[in-house]
């Protein structure tokens, strides 16, 4: 082997399947969110699951450079990848982790969440040798039900971390189940739990630390919610939880594109893709495209997606496979080497994360966070 093959960056390789991550549009994004709620509250930006798609650790020291002194993922491999790629300030776990991995935390400056009894028992036990505390916040059920302290357990907890010498409580916080849906009383009600739950901590002697509620969506809608800090997801990205809220000055900083590889005629009656399943009504032209759902492009985008590709619409036709699909360029022409995109902007037209999860009958988050792996994100 050719040992200038060993050093080779695959992404230098001149395949045209590509996301294209605009950083400026994110850091715009940020800067919209801190104006909105001030500067007295704090700004968690979620950078879990690979930034929702766009890149963790390319996003993260971007809004590092705006100021962003604090972020959230979800597990400890997601904190110790942003660590290893530079990143100073708080890393705050929001989701799974393993009272064993204390040397991690402590290693890599991570701040697990602790969400319900047995496991903050475990961290109470592991912590217990500490000469400097580890700091922790504690994650509140105030009516999602999924994970988090109970307002009636809240008591046996407070004990158990009053008799904690090695944890220290540096922030509370929880999650809106419905603040997407306006008319949903469920936002309400989960702000008066949490607020309940704070004066509880507060009456025992424990000071509650930095706490925190909002998501996008909570934010955006429910000003009451802000707290003393909050963590944008989705509105980060330029995307919208809810069409309900409208823009509002948001800009979608992903773009999902590729380039025709192959140009047919076919004639009326022709069946294209896997299964047969489509029949072409006229003398097509098709398009193959070398994107498919290993990429993120959805079987189920099948019949129901357009491309835009020279300045038209080319629908999808036939099963979406893993590795290419067929578009119907009939009506707008193509050639080889001419740009499609599945998401984003060409000309006066777009397709948004929100089309796409219509579509599919699911929503922009699992969109975003769909788009394969060996997609390669290039960053303006």
């Amino acid at each position: 082997m050719d040992p200038r093959l060993s050093t080779l960056d695959p992404q230098l390789l001149s395949r045209p399947t590509r996301a294209v991550v605009d950083l400026g549009a994110i850091a715009r994004n940020y800067r919209s969110i801190a104006r909105l709620v001030g500067p007295r509250v704090k700004v968690y930006p979620v950078v879990k699951a690979d930034a929702y798609g766009h890149g963790a650790a390319p996003v993260a020291l971007r809004l590092a450079q705006e100021g962003a002194d604090r972020f959230a993922v979800a597990i400890a491999e997601e904190g110790i990848a942003l660590r290893r790629a530079g990143l100073r300030g708080e890393i705050l776990l929001l989701n799974y982790s393993d009272p064993g991995d204390l040397g991690v935390h402590r290693a890599y400056g991570l701040t697990p969440a602790l969400y319900d009894a047995t496991h903050a028992a475990g961290f109470a036990e592991a912590t217990k040798g500490l000469q400097e505390p580890l700091p922790f916040h504690l994650k509140i059920d105030s009516g999602m039900g999924r994970l988090g302290i109970r307002p009636e357990d809240l008591p046996s907890a407070i004990a158990l971390i009053r008799g904690a010498r090695g944890l220290r409580l540096a922030g509370t916080f929880s999650n809106f189940s419905s603040a997407d849906d306006p008319d949903s009383p469920s936002t309400a009600a989960q702000t008066e739990t949490m607020k309940g739950c704070l004066e509880t901590l507060r009456a025992a002697g424990l000071d509650p630390g930095l706490v925190h509620l909002a998501n996008s969506a909570g934010l955006l809608a429910y000003p009451s919610s802000h707290l003393d800090a909050v963590r944008p997801g989705l509105a980060l990205y330029g995307v919208l939880p809810s069409e309900d809220l409208g823009t509002q000055g948001f800009e979608p900083a992903l773009a999902l594109e590729t380039r025709v590889m192959s140009v047919r005629r076919v004639p009326e009656g022709s069946f294209l893709g896997y299964g047969r399943g489509f029949v072409t009504g006229r003398s097509s032209t098709v398009a193959a495209l070398p994107i498919g759902y290993h990429d993120g492009l959805r079987r189920s985008f099948s019949g129901r997606v357009s491309v835009l590709l020279r300045g038209g619409e080319a629908p999808i036709v036939g099963a979406v496979s893993m590795d290419v699909t067929l578009v119907d360029a009939t009506d707008c022409g193509a050639e080889p080497g001419d740009r499609a995109v599945v998401l984003g902007r060409e000309g006066s037209r777009h397709v948004t994360a929100w089309d796409l999860a219509r579509a599919a009958g699911t929503i922009p988050y699992e969109i975003l966070c769909g788009i394969g792996a060996r997609v390669p994100r290039i960053y303006l």
